[in-house]
């Protein structure tokens, strides 16, 4: 098994800054952070993209809580306040493949 590298977490964190500023921009730009085969809450992703377009720009910040690597896996916890006012809890499971690190599955709790 090959150890996870500060690159790797640095990558991580890029693709977790483009779903974050995604969820405030455009289904599009969220798009790119994820696997063509991810889901969300155990459905395809497409619905989240969807919804981001159809609650249009908002002004959400977010942090990301825990962030464990251990080679071409990882899983991240980001916590993201007031999108549109709602406040979540998002789980996310990475992988790194040809493409870079993409998220291929995400559970959320809405708080």
């Amino acid at each position: 098994m090959s150890e996870a590298t500060v690159q790797d977490y640095a990558d991580i964190i890029a693709t977790l800054n483009v779903y974050v500023e995604g969820g405030n921009t455009s289904g599009a730009m969220t798009k790119q952070a994820f696997h063509p085969n991810a889901t969300v809450n155990a459905e395809p992703a497409q619905g989240l993209y969807e919804a981001i377009d159809q609650a249009g720009k908002g002004d959400s910040i977010a942090k990301i809580d825990v962030l464990d690597v251990v080679g071409d896996v990882a899983t991240a916890r980001v916590t993201m306040e007031n999108w549109h006012g709602e406040n979540f809890v998002d789980f996310h499971l990475l992988m790194k493949g040809d493409d870079g690190w993409k998220i291929v599955a995400k559970v959320f709790h809405t708080m």
